[in-house]
C-alpha cells in the first residue's frame, strides 16, 4: 500500500511571496540569534574552545554528507512519494548515522591521542549525537518542504534558534566552556526534530524497501557527489588552519566563519530553502520554471548582493568592537569570507534548478572545478596566515564564477 503525497500547486506568485516572507523573517531571527551567540559567547569562551568545537564538527563532516538530507532529497523532488519511500529514507538515514557514529568515535580516539588532543574526544562524541539526532528528523522536515509549509518551518526555526541561544548563553555564563556550544545546538535540534514530527503528522510504519531505494539511486548519487564536493570545499580552509596554526588558528577561523555564515544564511536561506521543492513542482512546465528562476535571480540581485557587500565593507571595524579582544583579528577574516559567499548565494539557485530537473550530476562539474581551484590556492596561500586562508576562498570564487555561470 502506498501513500501519495501531493505537491501543492500554490496560488501563483502571491502565494510564493507570502512563503518567501515567512522564510525571510525566520532567516532574520536566526541570523540575529546566531550573531548574538557569537557576540556573547566570545566573552566567555577562548579561541581554543572554538577550536575544539571545530575539530568535532570536522570529525563528523563525512557522516553528515551521508545523513544530512541526501537520502530524503527525492521526497522533495519526486512527483509522487510512497510510504515505502518515506520509511526507507528514514531507516536508511538513521541507520547510517548510528553506523557512522560507531566508526567515528573509536577512529577519533586514535587520532586525538596521537595529536595530544584528548580534550576533543568527548566533544566529538557529542557531535556524533547531534548528527544522529538531525538524521532522525530529516524525513519529516523534507515532507514539510515538499508540502511547501514554509510558514510552519519558519516559526519552528525561530523558536528553536531563540531557545538554543538562551541555553548556550546560560551555560557559558556558568563556565561550561565548549559545552555551551554543544548545549546550544542540542536544544535547537531537539526542538526542530520533535516539532517537525508533530507538524508533518508522519511516523515510520514500515522498514527498508530496497526496491524503492533503487529507483532513487541515480538522483541520490548525484546529490551525494555534489554534497561531498561542497563539504570538502567548506572543510579545506578548516583543515589548513588546523595544520598550520593548530586549535588557536582553527578557533579564529571558526568564529569568523560563524559570523559570515549568519549573514550568508540570512540573505540566501529564503531562496535556498524554497528552491528545490518549488522548482521541482514546476519542472514539467518550462515557462513557469523559467519564470521562477527569473524571480529568484531578481530577489538575489536586489537584496543578497548589496547586503553581503555592505557587511564586508564594515566588518573589519564592526566585528572587533563586538567580540572579545582575543578574537579581534576575525574582522578582516569574516569580511573576506562574506565576499566569498557572493558566489554561494547565486549557486544555490542554479544547483537547485538542475536537481529539480532530475539532473543532479550536472551540478557536480561546476562544484568540482571550484573545489579544485580552492585546494590549489590553499596550498600556496595557507602558510601565510588565517587571513590568507580566507583570501584563498574569496579568490577561488571570483576565478571560477564565469565557468559556473
Amino acid at each position: 500500500m502506498t501513500l501519495s503525497v501531493p505537491v501543492s500547486a500554490g496560488r501563483g506568485r502571491r502565494d510564493l511571496l507570502k512563503k518567501f516572507g515567512w522564510t525571510s523573517l525566520a532567516s532574520i531571527v536566526q541570523m540575529l540569534a546566531g550573531i548574538a551567540s557569537v557576540v556573547v559567547l566570545t566573552r566567555f569562551l577562548s579561541p581554543s574552545d572554538y577550536g575544539l568545537y571545530g575539530i568535532a564538527i570536522m570529525s563528523v563532516a563525512v557522516a553528515e554528507i551521508l545523513t544530512g538530507g541526501i537520502l530524503s532529497s527525492p521526497i522533495e523532488q519526486k512527483a509522487e512519494v510512497s510510504r515505502a519511500d518515506l520509511n526507507s529514507a528514514f531507516w536508511a538515514n538513521f541507520g547510517l548515522a548510528l553506523i557512522c557514529s560507531a566508526i567515528t568515535i573509536p577512529a577519533a580516539a586514535l587520532i586525538v591521542s596521537s595529536l595530544d588532543a584528548a580534550r576533543a574526544l568527548p566533544v566529538i562524541a557529542a557531535a556524533c549525537l547531534l548528527m544522529t539526532l538531525t538524521a532522525a528528523g530529516i524525513v519529516p522536515e523534507s515532507l514539510l518542504r515538499r508540502r511547501q509549509q514554509f510558514r510552519a518551518l519558519a516559526k519552528v526555526g525561530m523558536f528553536a534558534a531563540i531557545a538554543g541561544l538562551a541555553t548556550g548563553i546560560t551555560m557559558a555564563v556558568m563556565g561550561a566552556g565548549v559545552w555551551s556550544l554543544i548545549g546550544l545546538e542540542l536544544v535547537r535540534r531537539v526542538i526542530l526534530v520533535t516539532t517537525n514530527f508533530v507538524l508533518s503528522r508522519w511516523r515510520p510504519d514500515g522498514g527498508l524497501d530496497f526496491a524503492a531505494m533503487r529507483t532513487t539511486l541515480p538522483f541520490v548519487s548525484g546529490m551525494f557527489v555534489a554534497n561531498a564536493l561542497g563539504r570538502l570545499d567548506r572543510m579545506a580552509p578548516q583543515i589548513a588552519a588546523t595544520v598550520f596554526f593548530g586549535p588557536q588558528g582553527l578557533g579564529l577561523l571558526t568564529v569568523a566563519t560563524r559570523i559570515a555564515e549568519q549573514i550568508q544564511s540570512f540573505v540566501a536561506q529564503p531562496v535556498g530553502a524554497m528552491a528545490l521543492p518549488v522548482l521541482s513542482n514546476a519542472a514539467t512546465d518550462r515557462t513557469r520554471f523559467h519564470t521562477l528562476m527569473a524571480d529568484a535571480w531578481r530577489a538575489i540581485s536586489i537584496s543578497s548582493f548589496p547586503m553581503l557587500a555592505g557587511f564586508a565593507a564594515i566588518a573589519p571595524l564592526l566585528v572587533p568592537m563586538v567580540v572579545g579582544k582575543e578574537f579581534a583579528s576575525v574582522g578582516v577574516i569574516s569580511a573576506l569570507t562574506v565576499l566569498a559567499y557572493l558566489r554561494v548565494v547565486s549557486s544555490k539557485v542554479n544547483i537547485a534548478a538542475t536537481q529539480a530537473a532530475g539532473k543532479s550530476l550536472a551540478a557536480s562539474a561546476s562544484i568540482a572545478t571550484s573545489v579544485g581551484a580552492h585546494l590549489i590556492l590553499l596550498v600556496f596561500l595557507a602558510p601565510f596566515g588565517v587571513v590568507a586562508i580566507a583570501g584563498a576562498s574569496l579568490l577561488r570564487g571570483w576565478l571560477t564564477w564565469p565557468f559556473a555561470a
